[in-house]
């Protein structure tokens, strides 16, 4: 699991490097905008594991969390394209420190992550509504019956409400869901699923100009409209792996705690409806050298692994076919899909898969991505890093 967050946060770095990788801009000071938020936030753990129920070393539910949020964010300015076709759009780096009042059970973890904030609809001109993503690890959970770690990956998704109480002050308020877990690279993985309320505040270190210019969206959009199918479609090859830890199912049911690689090599053509969403399909090749395990001993006093058989490599490969679908953003492309495996695999590669994935730009064609997949038939889930390249 140390290995599996260092290349974490390697990956993250490396996702930086698309901050200022805009192809379509070229980015000085003068086209960007800077942020600094303060931000709390405090809600209710849903007790997904019992751990959270009060079957732990204290007999005690632990029902509530809170943490306090410091983020830096950059924003484009209607002098760059990028600012002109994604207003109120901004996106940085954060830390943050969680408490779940139960330091002797759960740890104190601490967060860091990259994050997007988009402004995507105005009530008035200075009351909006958008989202916020955050990526990134976490480190300090307490080692016990709910996780094996003190790492974990740190995922956030939210609603946010703006309001722009001055040209230099902002402040937004939303609920949000946040999951933390190793991604089954070690056992046990209760992991954490927070439901909260955030409210932050957010200093302008220069004026934050939101400035809508429908016209240039218009213009741009209708320069789109007219482009031919095959000049709206890109296609994207993406090679990613990872690493989890085994899981037998069924009557042999069993862990082992040891690293099974896997790998990935998606081929996906899109179409782009407008600036924001693309849609389309995948062709999706899978080899998880953890598939179809089986023939488990376990050691009959202590219960771990002794010995299994692995299948032959042809046996751990399948393909899939998946309807995929993207938010287009500066920098990131936020995606998520749903398929089914079509050929090859034994029993653990059959059924639907859903996969969710985040792609950050290094440049027009080249790209960073993070996919986490999720399988219906042996209720795993994967976390996998990868590179893509765009065609077209």
């Amino acid at each position: 699991m140390y290995r599996h967050v260092r290349y974490s946060l390697t990956f993250i770095v490396l996702l930086l490097s698309g901050f200022f990788a805009d192809g379509r801009d070229t980015l000085h000071m003068s086209g960007m905008h800077h942020d600094v938020t303060l931000a709390v936030s405090a809600g209710y753990n849903i007790p997904s594991h019992g751990y959270y129920r009060g079957y732990n070393e204290s007999s005690r539910p632990i029902p509530a969390n809170s943490s306090l949020h410091l983020e830096y964010a950059f924003g484009f300015t209607p002098a760059t394209r990028s600012g002109r076709l994604y207003p109120g759009v901004t996106q940085g780096l954060g830390i943050s420190v969680c408490t779940f009042y139960e330091s002797a059970l759960m740890g104190t973890p601490f967060f860091a992550y990259i994050f997007q904030k988009a402004r995507i609809f105005d009530f008035s001109p200075c009351l909006g509504l958008g989202y916020s993503w955050n990526l990134g690890a976490s480190y300090g959970w307490k080692e016990n019956d709910l996780t094996a770690s003190p790492w974990n990956v740190y995922v956030n998704v939210g609603l946010r409400l703006f309001w722009d109480i001055s040209r230099r002050l902002t402040l937004d308020v939303g609920p949000e869901f946040t999951h933390c877990s190793n991604g089954d690279t070690a056992y046990p993985n209760g992991g954490a699923n927070l439901m909260n309320v955030r409210v932050g505040l957010t200093g302008h270190m220069t004026e934050s100009p939101h400035l809508n210019d429908r016209g240039y969206i218009r213009e741009f959009e209708s320069g789109l409209r007219q482009k031919t199918f095959a000049e709206r479609m890109t296609y994207d090859l993406i090679l990613a792996g990872g690493w989890r830890a085994g899981k037998v199912t069924g009557d042999e049911y069993a862990l082992i705690n040891r690293p099974f690689p896997f790998f990935a090599l998606n081929l996906v053509p899109q179409y782009h409806l407008d600036r924001h969403f693309a849609v389309g399909a995948s062709l999706d090749l899978l080899v998880d050298r953890s598939a179809d395990i089986h023939d488990v001993i376990l050691e009959p006093e202590t219960g771990k692994v002794v010995s299994y058989f692995q299948p032959p490599l042809y046996r751990q490969v399948a393909a899939g076919l998946s309807l995929r679908g993207d938010i287009k953003m500066p920098v990131f492309t936020v995606g998520a899909g749903v398929g089914g495996f079509v050929l090859g695999g034994g029993k653990s590669l059959k059924g639907l898969y859903a996969l969710f994935n985040l792609k950050a730009f290094v440049t027009d064609r080249l790209f960073l991505n993070v996919i986490y997949r999720l399988s219906s038939r042996n209720y795993t889930h994967n976390l996998m890093y990868g590179i893509g390249w765009r065609f077209n």
